[in-house]
């Protein structure tokens, strides 16, 4: 499920429980208390078995539990209102609460599909030139190993200088999710020689956790040309590691890919 489906089943829980708990006549802190409590727990669950990071698993939790405290805020005013209006105080959570789940909306939608070109040429102006990718796929490391994967990023990029290999990548920048996407690698030495008999993989990760989510293999179709069929897991910004193994020599290449739904 991705991002926007685990959100959204969440806060239709929260207020079917929410709903459900009125009927049945238990008061409006309860009902806000246990429509927000079954959610999250389901969700800790769920994060388990799917590795989620946890900063999509912060972001969940702060929808559930404003929906539920925005609920029971409606629904206790509703039973106040009998003797009176709502109180301003009241009001002025409620708008809060709004406000928050509008900024959390724009939040998830720019993290998962990054911006609108039109929108980003405003702070961008390169990105009417050419594709910029404005999506962010988690937090970034910064224990003590991070400086260690940035120098071995820097000493990967000179060795392939030094080798001279021109390597030509296609079928990559219009990735659909849940579709047989075909991709090809060209490669050739320094004079322009097809190097044959290569070893290609293409892996996906995610720029929060480097964890490898999927891994495929391409295989040799001409002199120097290498093809394959990926598929993605999931929709929005992905890392694809390209991995070469040739001629006693190995190099990764690490690019940022947009992988729209199919």
């Amino acid at each position: 499920m991705s991002l926007i489906d685990t959100l959204s089943v969440g806060v239709v829980m929260v207020a079917i429980l929410h709903y459900l708990m009125g009927r049945a006549g238990v008061s409006a802190y309860w009902r806000g208390v246990v429509s927000g409590a079954i959610p999250s727990f389901a969700l800790l669950a769920y994060s388990l078995f799917r590795h989620m990071t946890l900063d999509r698993v912060s972001i969940h939790l702060a929808i559930y539990l404003a929906t539920a405290t925005v609920l029971s805020m409606i629904a206790s005013s509703r039973n106040k209102g009998k003797s009176g209006g709502m109180h301003w105080s009241i009001k002025i959570m409620i708008v809060f609460f709004v406000i928050l789940f509008i900024v959390d909306g724009i939040f998830v939608s720019v993290s998962t599909n990054g911006l609108p070109p039109s929108v980003a040429a405003w702070f961008l102006p390169n990105a009417k030139k050419h594709v910029v990718y404005t999506g962010f796929t988690g937090v970034t490391r910064h224990d003590s190993n991070a400086a260690a994967a940035e120098s071995r990023e820097l000493k990967e990029v000179a060795e392939l200088q030094k080798l001279g290999w021109k390597i030509e990548i296609d079928g990559v920048t219009h990735l659909q999710n849940g579709a047989h996407n075909s991709v090809t690698v060209k490669l050739t030495d320094p004079q322009g020689i097809p190097v044959d008999g290569a070893q290609i993989r293409m892996i996906f990760m995610r720029s929060d956790t480097q964890a490898v989510q999927s891994t495929f293999g391409l295989t040799q179709v001409h002199d120097g040309e290498y093809a394959g069929v990926v598929s993605v897991p999931d929709v929005g910004n992905w890392i694809l590691r390209t991995i070469i193994v040739a001629e006693g020599n190995q190099v990764k290449i690490d690019r940022d890919v947009r992988v729209n739904t199919n």
